[in-house]
């Protein structure tokens, strides 16, 4: 894999990049819509199969996703995201909570006082959203034994006998492996520069 030129300059340290992971990941899980299957097919694949993952919902070329809403920053909360999927004439309405991690720790209860306020705020009859279709993932960068590491005993806290809590999701869980080639070490490029230097280049 290629070094990313977005990702990697002369700055030494992490270089809040996890500002840059809310950004892009804003960017991306937006590119799921429908209108980017024509526009930008291989990214919107890509953002389809991204959002699949995040949301636990198999979805195709055929499923039909209305609209993404994604809100930075609330609360303290990284991303906030409001996903319509229609199927047939049946409109649901997924809401999704996503805590990025670059290389550094969670604070204390960080996990559970925002799984508190998310649902807070989805319980509102306003803003209702079933607890069945509510998510909260933990994004990290790193390998798999180095995430239960860090993050497992935080995670673990969100979890109940009536609620499964938070998942954690590594960087590259988030790509579909059938474009990765092996024999040259890359994934397949998409339509946009940005996607490409994030999620398909080295950081």
């Amino acid at each position: 894999m290629e070094l990313s030129i977005l990702m990697n300059d002369d700055t030494t340290g992490n270089g809040k990049a996890e500002i840059i992971m809310d950004y892009v990941m804003s960017y991306s899980l937006r590119h799921a819509v429908d209108k980017y299957l024509v526009e930008k097919p291989k990214l919107c694949r890509y953002c389809r199969y991204m959002l699949s993952r995040l949301i636990d919902v198999d979805i195709t070329d055929q499923t039909h996703i209305v609209s993404v809403k994604v809100w930075r920053e609330w609360k303290y909360i990284d991303l906030r995201v409001e996903v319509a999927i229609q199927e047939g004439k049946i409109e649901q309405t997924y809401a999704l909570l996503i805590e990025n991690k670059y290389y550094s720790k969670l604070r204390k209860n960080q996990l559970v006082d925002y799984k508190k306020t998310f649902d807070e705020y989805y319980q509102n009859k306003e803003t209702y959203v079933p607890m069945e279709n509510r998510r909260y993932k933990l994004v990290a960068c790193h390998e798999e034994d180095k995430i239960e590491q860090l993050y497992r005993e935080e995670v673990n806290k969100t979890k109940s006998k009536n609620d499964n809590g938070f998942d954690i999701r590594s960087f590259y869980d988030l790509l579909p492996k059938k474009y990765w080639h092996e024999d040259k070490w890359v994934y397949e490029v998409t339509e946009s520069e940005i996607f490409n230097e994030f999620w398909l280049s080295k950081w």
